[in-house]
């Protein structure tokens, strides 16, 4: 998806999408990339939010997640990095069929209604972090101020007294190592750098310069320094 700020800068990004099948509650967060650890990020950024994890998740056949798509004649092959996740996740990943629209409807539909919502935002945000919060925003009303169609409830009144205790538990310490902390990056001419699921301001003296950036977990700091 495609928006622009009040000063005209250009923001791409995509919407990472997660529904729960009975209660319709979900986690709708932006993403900068569509890498493999972001993913495990959003995932396990989902199961903090509804403080659990189903037993089965269903996924598109995007590459972070198989290595070949199931088809008629073939099973599906995850991506191994991935199936380990879902292991120590503890949930069973199940990959949609391609071209069967009825298994992935759900969240075909709520990408197309996200992006309506957000689409009268163009051009009335001032930066990222506004951008980061109308989505944040979005995922709030949906869950907890709007009616779902398909149980004609709020969502998290379903999820709060039908569903959450039906979900597992799991070790988000061990999650955490799937999540990259370290890597190299290079300062955009906006001055800024793209990390994890948010972006970072940097003195504009180090635009195009790469910088090594590393995240402490005990103390939840980002550190970032100039390699060249």
């Amino acid at each position: 998806m495609v928006m622009h700020d009040k000063f005209g800068r250009t923001y791409q990004f995509n919407i990472f999408l997660y529904v729960l099948h009975y209660s319709k509650m979900k986690y709708i967060t932006l993403t900068w990339d569509r890498k493999q650890d972001t993913l495990f990020e959003c995932l396990k950024d989902a199961f903090e939010y509804t403080e659990g994890v189903p037993k089965e998740i269903w996924f598109d056949n995007m590459r972070t997640v198989v290595d070949r798509p199931r088809t008629q004649y073939k099973k599906v092959v995850f991506n191994n990095l991935f199936y380990q996740f879902s292991k120590d996740a503890n949930f069973e990943p199940i990959a949609c069929r391609p071209y069967r629209p009825q298994t992935k409807g759900s969240a075909e539909s709520l990408a197309k209604f996200v992006e309506q919502r957000l689409r009268p935002y163009d051009y009335e945000f001032y930066d990222a972090v506004e951008l980061i919060g109308l989505v944040n925003d979005l995922c709030h009303e949906l869950n907890h101020l709007e009616i779902s169609q398909a149980t004609e409830q709020r969502s998290i009144d379903v999820f709060n007294y039908e569903e959450k205790e039906h979900l597992n538990s799991f070790n988000a310490k061990l999650l955490d190592t799937y999540i990259e902390n370290e890597c190299i990056r290079i300062i955009s001419k906006e001055s800024m750098i793209n990390f994890r699921k948010g972006k970072y301001s940097v003195p504009t003296k180090y635009i195009g310069e790469e910088v090594q950036v590393i995240f402490n977990n005990s103390t939840d700091e980002l550190l970032i320094y100039s390699i060249s």
